[in-house]
């Protein structure tokens, strides 16, 4: 009976939560959540705030909310004259809805440069255009479909390679990208630097989970770039296959 009981009250506790205001939900780091009817009636009336696009520019061109400004969660500075003047502003960050986290590293980082207003609206961009609300699009690039290639593919052709590392410093944690030519470019400063890659070498377009590599190739055909391929796996698949192989070299050499 007691068994049941517990049971029955976790069930109830687990609904209650499912069920629980949106703008409660992730109250675990103190920061308030928007939900989408709240955001559009604050935009439809005016109402003084400053809605901001965390993902980089090449992305906020593609596609982003009208009205929004684009501030990158790595250009989330004191120095960045996008950021508002006025700390206790309504600042709203966005990205690409829950599953994306830079709103959140964004609305931290203001936090801690004392902006004391800030929201997520973490419905983002796919929630918003599913209620067919206002959008704008700076740059049509070209509806391409970027290639994969495994690690062991690439691995074999590596001297006519050059691999294009796209990730911030907060995904490099879980190692770095070797041996080869390696290029170390973050989306989010891609626009200003891309014109170091070569267009005699194919590129290989390497993110942490093959979610920004597509957009990434896209712009890149946009301007002119034509042999590129994406690291089947992201980095984490190389970054494990790099490493099985060395243990492999070791423990041959111990055997020698």
């Amino acid at each position: 009976m007691k068994k049941t009981k517990f049971v029955t009250a976790g069930l109830v506790f687990l609904i209650s939560c499912i069920s629980l205001p949106y703008c409660l939900l992730g109250a675990e780091n103190g920061i308030p959540r928007i939900d989408t009817k709240e955001l559009k009636y604050k935009l439809d009336h005016g109402e003084p705030m400053v809605l901001a696009n965390a993902l980089s520019s090449i992305e906020f061109k593609n596609l982003t909310i009208k009205g929004s400004i684009n501030i990158p969660v790595s250009k989330v500075t004191a120095d960045n004259p996008l950021m508002p003047k006025d700390k206790d502003q309504l600042l709203v960050f966005f990205c690409k809805g829950v599953i994306c986290v830079k709103s959140t590293e964004a609305a931290k980082k203001a936090i801690d440069l004392g902006y004391t207003n800030v929201k997520i609206y973490d419905s983002g961009l796919p929630d918003w255009i599913r209620h067919r609300f206002p959008v704008t699009r700076a740059v049509d690039y070209p509806h391409v479909e970027i290639p994969r290639m495994y690690p062991q593919e690439v691995y074999e052709k590596l001297d006519k390679m050059v691999l294009l590392d796209i990730r911030g410093e907060e995904s490099k944690q879980i190692g770095v990208i070797r041996p080869g030519v390696v290029i170390n470019i973050s989306l989010d400063y891609f626009e200003e630097e891309f014109n170091v890659l070569p267009k005699g070498k194919t590129i290989v377009l390497i993110d942490i989970a093959g979610k920004q590599v597509d957009i990434c190739g896209r712009f890149l055909v946009y301007k002119g770039y034509a042999n590129l391929v994406a690291m089947e796996g992201g980095a984490p698949a190389w970054i494990k296959m790099i490493r099985r192989m060395e243990r492999k070299n070791s423990s041959e050499k111990l055997h020698e």
